[in-house]
């Protein structure tokens, strides 16, 4: 089992190492074929580590895993292995002017590599963050009603059994203390690291023991309305330490909704843009054939329409990583359907372009495509909008609640999406019902593919109904 810290810095040395060798590489005389041939090892040895990270990872943290494949994903698209040992050869035939601007290019992939790797770092710090900042905040919620609880019985004992108390306060008191010791040894802990914990300030903790002290020695003394104050005083640290761990743990969650909606808008804007490329090409080719007899036999537009259905591919296959991103959340369900839509729609299109069919038909259902893609690049930009303003008004007091998951899309956008998808549903069942009246006017033609598409014509109304109920659940609560 590897330590995922240990080989988060060891892979974070090895590509500084990498860069920095690349650039000291014109520095150095005779031996510079042999350093190269050294770092292309070492980086080789670098992916191999990549991939035993992302694999151990797999189970225990699956986003860092996905990040640390993308890096590997990357890094073997670039070739960068191959590339380094060619730049060996390069040097040994000494021609430095090839070898310069081949480590120029290399050095600019490898930072980008290393911007990648410091995302997975800073969301493993992120995650740790969260994890220490939920669990300070239930001892002190524990704490919390423990005090209060305390004054409760300070109130309705009799004098003579005051005393009794100072038990209980003492107790709270070693639990404050306990708290107090985990922040001093956490803070002792991260602050070697660059993107430490946010751990809360140690003054409003010792301005509550202080005051659980007083109260204990107050209780011994039966001194109940000096207890009672001592104890209330207590209460309002508590309170000021609660709601400070709230405002980070809130800040938190919006730096990771920011960074979830930054992806989606460069997802949406990359899919819109490669679909409107393939509905532009398709028109232009459809009229280029329009005037032929039979489409079957120019296999030059069968060749093209070909490509076209490779370009529909990839964009499918952006879908199907942008619904990974969005299922991995959970509360933009309206978002997820409206995708699966549009996905739908992109196989269909990716279907008549294989068989050539460039018609009124498959244009309209790329148009269907951009608006739905359109309409979801919206929903994020609003949503991006909304989270910069939250951010914006930093200084305000948290309310209740605010600690919980906000929604990645809010209520307003989710129905608009929901209305679009209906009209979508709507559209589609006139186009089914069209296309198999004319299909039952000709004899022995096949069926089934129209059956096919209304029965996900009816699973596609079934999931809007059900996220329509969900959605009025949650309003109703």
């Amino acid at each position: 089992m590897f330590n995922h810290i240990m080989l988060n810095r060891l892979v974070f040395s090895g590509f500084l190492i990498v860069i920095a060798i690349i650039f000291a590489g014109p520095l150095f005389a005779l031996d510079l074929p042999e350093k190269q041939r050294s770092l292309a090892e070492r980086y080789a040895q670098l992916e191999q580590i990549l991939f035993r990270l992302a694999e151990t990872s797999s189970r225990t943290n699956p986003r860092q895993a996905d990040l640390l494949r993308k890096v590997l994903f990357e890094s073997k698209d670039k070739l960068l292995v191959h590339r380094l040992e060619t730049l060996t050869q390069t040097l040994e035939r000494r021609q430095l002017a090839d070898a310069v601007a081949a480590q120029s290019d290399i050095e600019q992939d490898l930072i980008l590599l290393l911007r990648l790797l410091e995302r997975v770092s800073r969301d493993e710090n992120r995650d740790r963050e969260k994890e220490a900042l939920q669990e300070f905040l239930k001892d002190v919620e524990d704490i919390l009603h423990g005090e209060r609880t305390l004054v409760l019985q300070t109130q309705q004992y009799h004098e003579e059994n005051l005393p009794d108390l100072h038990f209980t306060q003492r107790d709270l008191r070693m639990q404050m203390q306990s708290l107090e010791e985990r922040v001093a040894a956490d803070e002792n802990n991260i602050r070697q690291t660059p993107d430490g914990l946010k751990l809360p300030g140690r003054h409003a903790i010792e301005q509550t023991l202080l005051r659980m002290q007083a109260a204990e020695l107050k209780l011994q003394q039966a001194q109940r309305n000096e207890a009672i104050e001592e104890q209330e005083e207590a209460i309002s640290q508590l309170q000021r330490l609660r709601e400070e761990l709230e405002k980070i743990l809130r800040q938190l969650r919006e730096e990771e909704l920011m960074q979830t909606l930054e992806k989606l808008e460069t997802r949406f804007k990359r899919m819109i843009q490669q679909e409107t490329s393939i509905r532009t090409q398709s028109a232009r080719l459809m009229e280029e054939i329009a005037e032929s007899f039979d489409v079957r036999s120019d296999r030059p537009s069968q060749i093209r329409s070909g490509q076209l259905a490779a370009e529909q591919q990839s964009v499918l296959d952006e879908a199907e990583t942008t619904l990974l991103i969005l299922r991995e959340d959970g509360t933009a369900q309206a978002m997820v359907e409206s995708l699966l839509q549009a996905r739908f729609d992109m196989n269909e299109v990716k279907k008549r372009l294989e068989q050539t069919k460039l018609d009124a038909l498959t244009l309209r259902i790329a148009d269907s495509i951009i608006e739905s893609l359109q309409e979801m690049l919206d929903s994020v930009q609003s949503a991006i909008a909304d989270t910069q303003q939250r951010q914006s008004g930093d200084d305000q007091p948290p309310r209740q609640g605010e600690t919980a998951q906000e929604p990645l899309i809010q209520l307003l956008a989710e129905l608009r999406m929901i209305h679009s998808m209906q009209r979508r549903v709507h559209e589609r069942t006139a186009r089914y019902n069209v296309q198999i009246q004319q299909a039952l006017d000709q004899p022995g033609v096949d069926l089934r593919p129209f059956q096919q598409a209304v029965e996900e014509l009816a699973r596609q109304q079934n999931r809007i109904s059900r996220i329509l109920h969900e959605l009025q659940i949650g309003m109703s609560q």
